[in-house]
């Protein structure tokens, strides 16, 4: 990314967390990137790729978020119960952190923002897709060791635990016992790790 570039990046990503997809004014882009419209249709071409740019960026940031150690830690785990301990404990703390909270929220945001933006939605899948395989890994690696179930499919794991965690931010603001979605939660998320 060149010089020139990283501002505009960075102003339209502010944009975006401020006013959204449909709010963000151009001519207050370039002002905040100190920018000329010239630089804009130079590196990204429109308005709308520089916001799909913004937006995939914004969604790396915020998956960047989710600590890399934690697939470390992971693997770490050595027995059936380590792991489910560690399962539970991150799911906890996905759903009571409050910056993992935002993080889920924004996730959300953008999600929605690309299934109405067709040029982002490519974009914002390569990047969920890097985040899922993450969560894949921690699985093949539990199965490499004979502590979880090995014929999981490692990969529908992780896009239903994902996905159940994202539904988690669409109904928290109508059900907000989180204690008892947790004890629903965990021991959903559990049952098809443990081996038969």
């Amino acid at each position: 990314m060149s010089t020139g570039e990283k501002p505009l990046l960075d102003a339209a990503i502010r944009s975006l967390e401020l006013n959204g997809w449909d709010a963000s004014q151009i001519n207050e882009i370039l002002l905040d990137a100190h920018a000329s419209r010239s630089s804009l249709y130079h590196f990204y071409g429109s308005r709308e790729g520089l916001l799909a740019a913004a937006t995939a960026e914004r969604y790396r940031r915020l998956l960047l978020q989710e600590d890399t150690a934690l697939v470390t830690e992971a693997s770490d785990c050595e027995t059936t119960e380590e792991l489910l301990a560690f399962v539970t404990q991150q799911l906890v703390r996905t759903v009571t952190d409050p910056d993992s909270i935002k993080a889920r929220q924004s996730r959300v945001a953008i999600g929605a923002d690309a299934l109405i933006h067709e040029e982002l939605r490519e974009d914002v899948a390569q990047k969920q897709q890097l985040f899922l395989d993450a969560i894949a890994e921690i699985i093949v690696a539990g199965q490499q060791k004979g502590i979880i179930r090995p014929e999981l499919n490692a990969m529908a794991y992780a896009v239903w635990m994902h996905g159940m965690l994202l539904g988690r931010t669409l109904t928290e603001s109508v059900f907000q016992d989180t204690a008892s979605w947790l004890e629903v939660a965990i021991e959903a998320t559990l049952a098809p790790l443990r081996p038969r």
